[in-house]
């Protein structure tokens, strides 16, 4: 039998909160707000015809920066906007918040969000300003966390702290492609709960692989980490639990996927 693995949906193979929730597409605020519990604003500048104006737009962004804080039925948020600093105050006052996915932002402050006692869910995607990652640690129900395209920041290390994690995705820039480059992997080997690890498009300089076999609980690795054919055998072999993903799927010596797998 096949073993079928969508590439797009991380950490989908786990625990997600209201995935049979119907999510709303929006850029107005619709009528309907205050009985939606999955939102998904879409206000990039390029998602607007030509005909909108800049000043309409920019109307729009106070108008749901002075909504969200208010928008207590909501538990899932996807926000496809240039967030700032502003904005992530607003969103950081959610207070039933599980679910929340930021496309870009020009934040660099994000302390905030540690109002988010609910928050098990997160991805920061595109904080091209953002160089500290300490207030993660406030998170304590976080189970998945997602960070790509943000090459500023300086502690990358201290997701090591955040042993609660079952999935975890740090990147460069898939599209570039640009990967992120961290030092080692040594400050994750405490990350015994984590499940699904996704360094699609990050270079280890230390070249710390060995360190996979002390995260026990992961199945799913997708990571295409150069290293000869015979570590990677090795790693394969002596991890007992994994089981999935590129770094299991592809056969690196005929650069194509193995007979029984399919993506």
């Amino acid at each position: 039998m096949k073993e079928e693995y969508d590439r797009n949906k991380f950490c989908y193979l786990y625990d997600i909160e209201d995935k049979n929730e119907e999510e709303i597409y929006c850029q107005e605020i619709p009528s309907s707000i205050s009985k939606i519990k999955k939102l998904y604003i879409s206000t990039l500048a390029m998602d607007f015809p030509d005909t909108v104006s800049k000043k309409h737009r920019i109307e729009l962004e106070k108008d749901w920066i002075n909504l969200l804080p208010s928008l207590d039925n909501i538990t899932s948020l996807s926000i496809r906007h240039r967030v700032n600093q502003e904005y992530f105050e607003a969103i950081c006052t959610m207070k039933n918040l599980k679910t929340l996915f930021f496309w870009t932002s020009t934040v660099e402050d994000i302390n905030s969000i540690s109002k988010l006692k609910k928050l098990s869910s997160l991805s920061l995607d595109s904080f091209s300003r953002l160089r500290d990652l300490s207030a993660l640690k406030s998170l304590k129900k976080l189970r998945r966390l997602t960070i790509q395209n943000s090459f500023k920041v300086e502690n990358y290390e201290m997701i090591g702290d955040l042993i609660q994690l079952n999935g975890l995705c740090i990147g460069g820039n898939f599209s570039g492609p640009k990967n992120l480059v961290i030092e080692s992997l040594i400050p994750f080997k405490n990350l015994k709960e984590l499940q699904h690890l996704d360094m699609s498009t990050v270079s280890i300089r230390d070249k710390s692989y060995d360190v996979l076999l002390e995260m026990t609980s992961l199945e799913r690795l997708d990571a295409n980490w150069r290293m000869s054919d015979a570590k990677r055998t090795e790693l394969k072999e002596k991890h007992l639990s994994l089981r999935a993903g590129f770094f299991v799927d592809y056969d690196f010596v005929k650069n194509e996927f193995f007979q029984d797998k399919s993506w």
